[in-house]
């Protein structure tokens, strides 16, 4: 009974310092971890690259070599996480160490709903109604806003444009342009040479019926040769043909 509670002991004893002697192993060996690689990911919603590549590298180059330390469990990545994110086309970002000695950047664009041309100058509208200087090597497909003057003005026309685009009268590819005033609003659909003035506020949704049930009753030929289209008056709507 005595040699078998040594031998447990000794048992014990051995199994204690190996745990001991892998955890020292284990910790040496993630200590001395580095980076070898970086892999860089993008998601574009919609398929719209406002974030590019050649914006991205420079920033995570000079956040490493600007690190004291090589070791990766050191690094401070969510630094770099905050960084890429102030940058004005990104969404959000994630930064983590795959545990392989790769570091893994993921990038998610913001979504664009509009460009905005105000005082001559090209601006993005995002979804979430932020103002942007409009990148100048992305073309992007979007409907055009002018009329507004600030980022405030940019941002109750991005909601105007919502409740265009969600009538029985628009789709977001049927529009082409949207002017807005301080009354009524101008919109200018893709495939016609017309031009259409609804009023603002709580008759916009009635204006924009009578405009779908006026395209519902139209044949194609007669629609190419109207000018304009008013839908300001009560129960009426005023064409103009060339």
């Amino acid at each position: 009974m005595k040699k078998k509670r040594l031998l447990y002991t000794a048992l014990s004893i051995i199994f204690g310092a190996g745990l001991i002697f892998s955890a020292v192993l284990s910790m040496q060996h993630w200590k001395n971890a580095a980076f070898d690689t970086i892999e860089i990911s993008f998601q574009h919603p919609d398929n719209q690259a406002l974030v590019v590549r050649p914006e991205v590298l420079p920033l995570i180059d000079a956040f490493l070599s600007a690190q004291p330390d090589s070791s990766a469990l050191k690094t401070p990545i969510f630094l770099l996480e905050t960084s890429l994110e102030a940058l004005p086309y990104v969404a959000d970002a994630q930064v983590y160490w795959n545990l392989n000695q790769s570091l893994v950047v993921n990038v998610v664009s913001k979504q664009a709903k509009a460009k905005v041309f105000m005082n001559d100058e090209p601006f993005l509208l995002t979804e979430a109604h932020e103002l942007l200087p409009a990148p100048r090597q992305t073309p992007l497909d979007l409907p055009i806003i002018t009329g507004v003057k600030d980022s405030a003005n940019a941002a109750r026309a991005g909601l105007l444009l919502d409740e265009v685009i969600a009538s029985p009268a628009f789709t977001f590819d049927g529009l082409a342009q949207m002017e807005v005033n301080a009354s009524y609003v101008v919109l200018i659909p893709q495939g016609y040479a017309h031009h259409i003035t609804a009023n603002i506020g709580n008759e916009l949704a009635g204006d924009l019926r009578k405009l779908s049930a006026f395209y519902a009753a139209k044949p194609t030929q007669e629609l190419e040769e109207i000018k304009s289209i008013d839908l300001r008056y009560k129960n009426q709507v005023v064409s103009k043909t060339r």
